[in-house]
């Protein structure tokens, strides 16, 4: 591996990469947390799992019965942690879809009021072959689980379970086992199922060093306990597209006076900074001009099409030997000084060891050529001039922290074929003070409300609950959509919350696969992803009517049948879905099935045998 791949900004993964299962093993669970979200990203991952060989977002998103079938197998395998009220806001069909996924996302907060900031995946993998060990992957990312399309670092290491413990691995198995308890304890989820062997599973994986490293450590700040331990040694580079005075003065006091430390970070961030911070820094910036690809003298400039400075890396050399530790932990005083912060972030760091005749100095490893030619030397700009529109966005941050430390629950009501909503304070609400000149309007995500119902009363404490109209159950959601205005600006904040649903009604799942599936072509559609046929032909261009599957029974290529019959040969699970999928898209009201009676009638030679293999799996036999 090349000593500057981890910097260079032309060796560049998909972020489903991380969850690849090395060749013979399969994906078995997940454990993730990011600071911020977006829905249509989020809904990527289990769709990846399940068809690994479509990795355009477009493409994905595009088709609805990929995304369902993906969103379907995996809901119960990952645990996604976000920081609350960091969820951006979603489409409505985006949103829809998400109440088959909504129990895998959880809200979290930072216990000392900072930001919940870790950006980890932590993937296992198991084979299917006897006695083969299970796997593991880590990723120590500064990217968050979002469609940002910012200059980002991730730190990938696979490992194996062994049979005794590692010790550097005790920081990262207690930020995991801590996650379920920073959510609000009025509407605490239960803790994934999993967790406890996979996190038995971490404590004992040892990883593959990358890079010429022989040593990994990692730290998590802001839960108590080992800090990230700042960087002593002969010479520093930082890369931190935030910054404050405070933690630079802290990494530099470790470092001689004489000693050349460099600094790259954003220069909206620089523009902030004191002069005698400045002047012990060697400083860049990211060129602009370098990360935007427009297809004019492609030879001379990377092949990026990057969108600003997010990661963040800090490079030391000391006593012959460097260190590389990449994370979510900006150059700030939350982040890096928890200490003696107001408020402190959970931040996560992974640190690489080695000696440099190995791993490389700064110079190789971090300026080299190719992330060299994205720098330009920083230009003072003076610092930035206080105007109404900066002063209603901190406005309407100030008032996004305060509505998100609220704890809410979202009462159903069956009226007829519809449910009405109504949003109450779960536990002691916390009253908000609105200037007058902001509005505030939250709906459910799916509502066709898209300005959203009024709720100043009921965040200033005046009102105990608020009427939040009607939804089809097929539509019913924990996904709220906040929007703040401050009116004389035009200044807008848009995202979303989530809701303990109480009193939701019975078949709401199988309302949601009503909805999304809608018509019998669908059905099929959901019906070939799940027997694994999809791109064999089975809807044509010149399918037409909803019995045209019958006369392709048997044709090559195009049959259903086949499939059928291999499923009950292999014995796997996929007749048992089909049996549960056609159950759950009955309508409860006695309608007409979207399911063609022609296939029903089919389906009798099969479900029988889907009854068989239940009773002998009950008696713990093999069919």
């Amino acid at each position: 591996m090349p000593a500057d791949s981890l910097f260079d900004p032309d060796n560049r993964q998909l972020y489903t990469d991380l969850l690849r299962p090395p060749e013979s093993y399969r994906f078995e669970d997940a454990i993730a947390t990011t600071y911020s979200l977006d829905f249509e990203t989020a809904l990527l991952i289990p769709t990846s799992i399940v068809f690994r060989d479509a990795e355009n977002r477009e493409e994905m998103l595009a088709n609805p019965m990929a995304l369902l079938e993906g969103v379907e197998r995996m809901a119960g395998r990952l645990a996604i942690y976000c920081d609350r009220g960091r969820i951006k806001g979603a489409r409505p069909d985006a949103a829809r879809l998400m109440a088959l996924y909504e129990n895998s996302i959880t809200e979290v907060s930072a216990p000392r009021g900072g930001a919940f900031h870790p950006k980890i995946w932590c993937v296992r993998f198991r084979s299917d072959t006897a006695d083969v060990p299970v796997r593991m992957r880590l990723g120590i990312l500064s990217r968050n689980l979002t469609s940002d399309r910012s200059w980002d670092l991730c730190l990938c290491l696979d490992g194996v379970v062994g049979n005794t413990a590692n010790p550097s691995n005790a920081p990262l198995e207690r930020l995991l086992r801590k996650l379920p308890e920073l959510a609000s304890a009025a509407t605490r989820p239960a803790a994934p199922i999993f967790l406890p062997s996979l996190l038995q599973d971490l404590q004992r994986c040892d990883w593959e060093l990358p890079l010429g490293a022989t040593r990994v450590s990692f730290s998590v700040n802001g839960l108590g306990g080992d800090a990230w331990p700042l960087p002593k040694g002969e010479r520093l580079a930082i890369l931190s597209p935030f910054v404050s005075d405070d933690a630079l003065a802290a990494l530099r006091d470790g470092f001689p006076q004489e000693s050349l430390c460099s600094l790259v970070a954003r220069a909206e961030e620089l523009d902030c900074l004191s002069p005698e911070i400045l002047e012990r820094f060697r400083i860049h910036t990211l060129d602009e001009r370098a990360t935007e690809n427009d297809g004019e003298d492609n030879q001379a400039r990377p092949s990026v099409d990057l969108e600003g400075l997010h990661a963040k890396a800090y490079v030391v050399e000391r006593r012959q030997r460097l260190q590389i530790s990449v994370g979510s932990a900006n150059a700030t005083t939350p982040a890096l000084l928890p200490q003696t912060a107001h408020k402190s972030n959970i931040e996560v760091m992974a640190s690489l060891e080695g000696p440099i005749s190995r791993m490389g100095g700064i110079d190789t490893v971090l300026f080299s050529d190719s992330f060299s030619k994205l720098l330009a030397d920083y230009v003072p700009s003076g610092p930035p001039v206080a105007d109404d529109i900066r002063a209603a966005e901190r406005l309407l941050e100030d008032l996004r922290n305060e509505i998100a430390r609220l704890a809410l629950e979202l009462h159903c009501r069956d009226e007829g074929d519809l449910v009405r909503l109504t949003l109450v304070p779960a536990g002691r609400p916390l009253p908000i003070a609105f200037p007058d000149d902001v509005t505030c309007g939250i709906r459910p995500l799916t509502h066709e409300n898209t300005a959203g119902f009024n709720a100043i009363v009921f965040f200033e404490g005046e009102s105990a609950s608020l009427e939040l109209g009607e939804l089809a159950l097929g539509d019913l959601t924990r996904w709220l959509g906040v929007r703040l205005r401050h009116e004389p600006t035009g200044t807008q904040l848009h995202f979303t919350l989530g809701a303990r649903l109480v009193g939701l009604p019975e078949g709401r799942h199988a309302a949601v696969l009503r909805a999304m599936i809608g018509n019998s072509e669908n059905f099929f559609r959901y019906l070939s992803l799940l027997l694994g046929t999809v791109g064999e032909g089975l809807f044509g261009t010149e399918s037409t009517g909803e019995g045209q599957w019958v006369r392709q029974l048997g044709q090559p290529g195009a049959s259903l049948l086949e499939p059928l019959v291999r499923a009950l040969c292999q014995g796997g699970p996929e007749l048992e879905q089909i049996d549960r999928l056609i159950k759950r898209l009955e309508d409860p009201s006695g309608g007409a099935s979207i399911v063609p009676a022609e296939f029903l009638e089919l389906w009798e030679s099969f479900a029988r045998f889907v009854k068989t293999t239940k009773n002998k799996k009950k008696k713990g036999q093999t069919w």
